[in-house]
């Protein structure tokens, strides 16, 4: 074999920083969503479109989550323990369960006690408030605590929730 071809044969180290040669920038098979190659973000889509939806809690009540004065954001609420969800994952929807009063509500997650993501929605007298939310939030590590906080315009309100997300 010759040099170029081993030049072109070389399997560069999974995630490789080096970034010398095409190799580096494309990646390997064992480079995951946590790379930084082509390889790696096409795996990432890839497992991101057509892993199954979940939802969290599943065949349960959502969480409730309440929120402080007026526009002022209540106390952490576990949506997720840590170490429940053993594969990194994100969270596409906020499933709004149930809202207190006729308001508008903010409702904040965190990937422990890191923001990674909020959504606003608003009940009237005319509408329930119930629908899921989308929101697009960064991939969470294996075994991430979620929590949640609320806030309303006119405070001391309560949202229930649970979440739908995706595994890779």
């Amino acid at each position: 074999m010759g040099l170029l071809s081993k030049w072109f044969n070389r399997v560069p180290a999974a995630d490789s920083a080096d970034n010398n040669y095409m190799r580096d920038v494309v990646g390997n098979k064992t480079d995951r969503e946590s790379g930084n190659s082509i390889y790696s973000m096409l795996h990432t889509v890839e497992e991101h479109l057509h892993n199954e939806q979940e939802v969290y809690p599943t065949l349960a009540d959502g969480v409730n989550v309440p929120g402080g004065a007026a526009w002022t954001l209540g106390n952490f609420v576990e949506i997720i323990p840590a170490s429940t969800i053993t594969d990194a994952f994100d969270i596409h929807f906020v499933n709004v369960e149930a809202l207190s009063a006729n308001d508008t509500f903010q409702i904040v997650l965190y990937c422990g006690t890191t923001e990674i993501g909020n959504v606003r929605v608003t009940k009237d007298a005319t509408q329930a408030g119930l629908q899921s939310v989308p929101i697009v939030t960064p991939i969470c590590a294996p075994n991430s605590q979620i929590q949640a906080k609320v806030a309303s315009s006119s405070g001391s309100d309560t949202a229930k929730i649970s979440l739908a997300l995706h595994r890779y």
